[in-house]
């Protein structure tokens, strides 16, 4: 049987990407802190105890696996000091033992004056610091590609799921007396690029299977959903039939206790991301897969995400 290594079974990408890949038949591992916090959905999985800062920990849980998925994603306020150390691990195992690694990419690694749409030629010019450790974290794993691993990137825009705690649109999106409130970020009518964590998934899982005829270093676009906070307004009234009140997000509030927090100053670090377009193309995607990329209609996807309910 294949065997995968989850590492952030808990979190939002590996825990779908892990759902998605035990339907296809292979056998879950994960690797956890805490084992008694591994999810009831993942009852049959074999479970390490151990974490992406000890590399003997993610070796022990690696042996004899097929797959290592990497969904680990600390705190943006830890990033400087635990990114690059922690993907070094993992990635140093992959090289070690021959396997692949899948790895969620994002648009932080581009320049929004090179667009508005990029597909995996695009040039690489970050501009934010986390930006720049983004594409670090790239680098590294192209030179794992080059010493025995192999590798697979996809790059993605802001996750929507059922309880992705991070993910912006959980904040977004409210329940009010009299329909929804959406609270926009960023201009009405500007596009955003949203990827709905399932259709990710199944297509991660479809890539994984064809990974030994990829190249050892692949680099994939995911476009998911291209939308503006008007168009996503729509998408809520649609699903609900209920009324949806856009609001601007008070910055300037947040602005005042940015002095006082190191995740307030990051979010105004990557406020960027609302005041641009970054479009991912998907062409290269959709030339390798068959049947077509994963794309499940936005008003469907709010439903079963739960960030939204029928009336």
């Amino acid at each position: 049987m294949k065997t995968a290594l989850v590492m952030g079974v808990t979190g939002s990408f590996g825990g779908h990407v892990a759902q998605e890949l035990a339907r296809q038949g292979w056998s879950i591992r994960a690797l956890l802190r805490n084992p008694e916090s591994m999810p009831a959905e993942f009852s049959s999985a074999q479970v390490f105890k151990g974490d992406a800062a000890d590399r003997d920990s993610i070796r022990a849980a690696a042996q004899g696996a097929d797959l290592i998925v990497y969904g680990v994603n600390p705190p943006y306020y830890q990033w400087a000091t635990t990114v690059l150390p922690w993907l070094d691990n993992a990635a140093t195992v992959a090289e070690e033992l021959g396997i692949t690694l899948v790895f969620p990419g994002n648009v932080y690694i581009f320049n929004p004056t090179d667009g508005p749409e990029f597909d995996e030629n695009a040039p690489v010019h970050p501009v934010t610091s986390k930006g720049a450790l983004r594409q670090a974290m790239e680098e590294r794993l192209q030179r794992a590609a080059q010493h025995g691993a192999r590798v697979i990137i996809v790059r993605a825009g802001d996750f929507i799921a059922a309880g992705a705690k991070s993910a912006w649109l959980q904040s977004l999106i409210k329940r009010t007396k009299t329909g929804y409130a959406l609270t926009a970020t960023g201009a009405r009518g500007l596009t955003h690029t949203w990827a709905y964590l399932p259709d990710l998934a199944r297509t991660v899982a479809a890539l994984v299977a064809r990974r030994d005829v990829l190249s050892p270093f692949s680099v994939f676009h995911f476009r998911g959903y291209q939308l503006s906070f008007n168009d996503l307004a729509d998408a809520i009234r649609a699903a609900t039939g209920q009324a949806v009140v856009v609001k601007a997000m008070p910055w300037w509030l947040l602005r005042l206790a940015a002095p006082f927090s190191a995740f307030v100053r990051s979010l105004f670090e990557m406020r960027y991301l609302w005041q641009h377009e970054l479009n991912l193309s998907d062409a290269k995607l959709r030339a390798v897969l068959h049947p077509p990329v994963p794309h499940t209609p936005v008003a469907q996807a709010l439903l079963e995400s739960r960030l939204v309910f029928k009336s």
